[in-house]
């Protein structure tokens, strides 16, 4: 071998040798990990390597199957490891890429490749844009987010040992007693279905009496009413959907200085198609009385009440603060489930295009907003529901939308709240109203339902049937981008009138 060869080798090797001795280092005194970035957006994998990161809490250490570790110079943690340490509860959102941690009133919610918190409602930039991230080492997945934001804002305290690179956390936390082991079921649980359309005309609504005392006209029903309520300048017309007489029903004497008479009917399908049983309360006004000015209608869950007086009554406007609430938009169905199908549409795609829309109203308007699903995945019933109580949500919107294979002409907007939940009747009512009234829908009315996600949601939750896909002239509205934006105002409009309404009465 020639000399000059022997030198060009040998400068080879000590460049080697130096860029190894660099290397080692460079390393940190707990040696490093070769790992795997996952790109949630891209759905992509880089091989990367990292130096690893010894955790202690309160003295003791802190492990778990994937440890901490320094990327990009940001302490980078196992979400689930600090979080359920930190006594937070933790629940990661597949379907959006979500993680969300719960501690007392505290909500934080962090999105996959998103340098961006959502914390108590206020959008929060995270240090050095180092975003949540997927990282996978020696066959397992984990979501790692930021040591020091994420610690902090749980209420631990962080101090970083260089020597040792050793991060330790200190925090006041509660005592916990031991859960006590209860067996698994011995059979399984059936998964929920979605919920059943109604059978229209199966469930018609009766009133049962009517009564005048002290300026104010009752009418009763057996249940919530679907009202339509018009003003005709000398008299005011209201007219109960799907409704009959009962058998026994009398009317009663009305003398009041601002009515001049009341009077009643039972009609067929004459006032509205598809309502096969309407009854019309007309209320002809005394001279010089307005509807305006004198009467004030209230639809409750049984009956309608209309109370006059001298001058018009009004309320003080109370303002509320959109950050200071939490909304939960469910698109229904999605994935394998795709819900209802006719001429070739399916209903999830209908529900996750109108979601989306009131979604992006109400984060306009300064809602913090979360989504069961953003794509077409499918995701339990159940699910969806703990996803809800776990972020603390105010209030649940689930989007559905109806068909009815026998009735081919049917059509209409239903709003559905559970039995048990009194302000989920009010929150469907507010809903109903501006969204049968700013789409032009057949307003069929709230009506409630045992349905998992109403019933397994610890706030105010409604489902909305936002027409019939079976019927194809209410098919291609419901289709057609610009019926979705109304759809969609509708539904926004009534959620800030629900929240303005409950504020309004704790403000009393």
């Amino acid at each position: 071998m020639s000399m000059r060869k022997k030198f060009t080798t040998l400068l080879t090797v000590l460049a080697l040798l130096y860029a190894l001795t660099l290397t080692a280092f460079a390393a940190g005194p707990n040696g490093t990990l070769s790992v795997q970035l996952y790109s949630w957006n891209q759905r992509t994998y880089t091989p990367a390597s990292a130096e690893v990161v010894k955790l202690t809490l309160n003295g003791d250490p802190l492990t778990g199957d994937v440890p901490a570790m320094i990327r990009d110079g940001r302490t980078l943690v196992p979400i689930r490891l600090v979080g359920e340490a930190l006594q937070a509860q933790v629940l990661w959102v597949q379907q959006t890429g979500q993680v969300i941690l719960t501690k007392g009133e505290d909500v934080i919610v962090l999105t996959l490749d998103s340098a961006t918190a959502i914390v108590n409602g206020v959008s929060t930039p995270l240090p050095d844009s180092v975003p949540a991230q997927v990282v996978t080492y020696d066959g397992a997945d984990r979501t790692m987010i930021p040591l020091r934001f994420v610690s902090e804002e749980l209420g631990a305290q962080v101090e970083w040992d260089q020597a040792t690179y050793t991060a330790h956390l200190t925090a006041e936390l509660a005592e916990t007693t031991p859960e006590t082991p209860t067996q698994e079921p011995e059979t399984p649980v059936q998964e929920p279905q979605e919920p059943e359309d109604p059978i229209p005309g199966e469930d018609i609504a009766r009133i049962t009496g009517m009564s005048w005392s002290a300026g104010t006209l009752t009418i009763t029903t057996d249940q919530a009413p679907n009202c339509k309520v018009t003003d005709l300048g000398s008299r005011v017309a209201i007219d109960f959907l799907d409704t009959t007489l009962s058998e026994d029903f009398t009317g009663c004497e009305v003398v009041d200085p601002y009515l001049a008479d009341v009077r009643y009917a039972q009609h067929g399908a004459d006032f509205y198609p598809g309502s096969d049983h309407t009854v019309r309360f007309v209320l002809d006004l005394a001279a010089g009385a307005t509807a305006a000015g004198n009467l004030t209608i209230t639809t409750t869950l049984t009956g309608v009440s209309v109370s006059t007086h001298g001058a018009p009554q009004t309320t003080p406007t109370v303002s509320i603060v959109p950050q200071d609430y939490t909304i939960v938009i469910d698109p229904g169905h999605g994935g394998d489930r795709p819900g209802a199908c006719y001429e070739d549409i399916m209903e999830k795609d209908i529900d996750l295009a109108v979601s989306l829309k009131l979604v992006s109203i109400l984060q306009n308007q300064g809602f913090q907003v979360i989504m069961t699903r953003s794509t077409d995945v499918e995701i339990g019933l159940y699910e969806r529901a703990d996803l809800a109580n776990a972020a603390g949500a105010d209030v649940f919107i689930s989007i559905h939308a109806n068909a009815t294979e026998n009735l081919p002409d049917y059509q209409g907007i239903y709003t559905y709240y559970h039995p048990s939940s009194n302000r989920g009747a009010r929150l469907a009512q507010a809903i109903q109203a501006p969204l049968c009234q700013i789409t032009g829908g057949i307003d069929r009315g709230i009506k409630d339902a045992d349905f998992v996600v109403l019933r397994e949601t610890d706030m105010c939750a409604v489902l909305v049937e936002m027409g019939f896909m079976t019927n194809h002239e209410e098919l291609m509205n419901l289709t057609d981008d610009s019926y979705q934006q109304l759809l969609a105002q509708g539904i926004a409009q009534g959620i800030v009138d629900y929240l303005t309404a409950e504020a309004q009465t704790a403000n009393a």
